[in-house]
């Protein structure tokens, strides 16, 4: 059964715990709340195409502080902040940087932003796999030079003369897998290697291909 003080430590901890993810959560700060400059936030909140939920996001977090929203500055101001956001530029952006899209912009701007958005989810979707391959290329490579050093280790062990039969095979069964290791993960790191180029070629030809509409990245 639990002690008192440990039971006591323990509803601490998860009330700190707890406090941090409300922390974590919150749209909005304190020092905005009080502040009240519901025009700004409403602009940022466009400008980064937030959907109109988080006005009601933004009255929880102030709840605390006895705040509550003013929407009219706020929507006011989200919907020039939209207007940056649905662009075709900025949509490609979006899309390439990997972020979701709220469905906040309306016709005709929506048409553009998600022509550019489509683009982007493509650049994105190649350099994922550029950064993939690359990742596969050096795990490869790292487990191939650990075995490698294993396997040299074992060499050495097996200079000993005073060995026994049973060790001997056992030490050339596990220099035989280690073996085998090193020569799977030499093949891994020529498939990595060979994506690495098919992923870079994509990259160039998107590059080359949407870097006049919408500038290099």
């Amino acid at each position: 059964m639990l002690s008192l003080s440990m039971r006591s430590l323990i509803i601490g901890a998860a009330v700190a715990a707890g406090a941090l993810m409300t922390a974590s959560c919150a749209t909005i700060s304190k020092e905005q709340c009080l502040r009240g400059d519901w025009g700004a936030v409403g602009y940022d909140d466009g400008l980064d195409g937030r959907p109109m939920s988080r006005l009601d996001d933004h009255a929880k977090a102030c709840a605390k502080t006895g705040v509550t929203p003013d929407p009219v500055p706020y929507f006011a101001a989200r919907a020039e902040g939209l207007k940056r956001y649905c662009t075709e530029p900025n949509g490609f952006r979006v899309g390439r940087e990997g972020h979701t899209y709220a469905g906040v912009c309306a016709p005709p701007a929506e048409a553009e932003f998600l022509g550019g958005y489509a683009d982007g989810e493509r650049v994105h979707a190649a350099t994922q796999r550029l950064e993939s391959a690359r990742s596969d290329l050096s795990s490869a490579d790292s487990r191939a030079e650990t075995r490698a050093r294993q396997a040299d280790g074992v060499e050495d062990e097996l200079r000993n003369p005073k060995l026994t039969d049973e060790q001997i095979r056992e030490l050339r069964d596990r220099l035989n897998r280690l073996r085998r290791e090193r020569r799977d993960a030499i093949e891994d790191g020529r498939r990595a290697d060979a994506a690495i180029r098919d992923a870079e070629r994509e990259v160039d030809d998107l590059r080359a291909r949407f870097s006049p509409r919408y500038g290099g990245w």
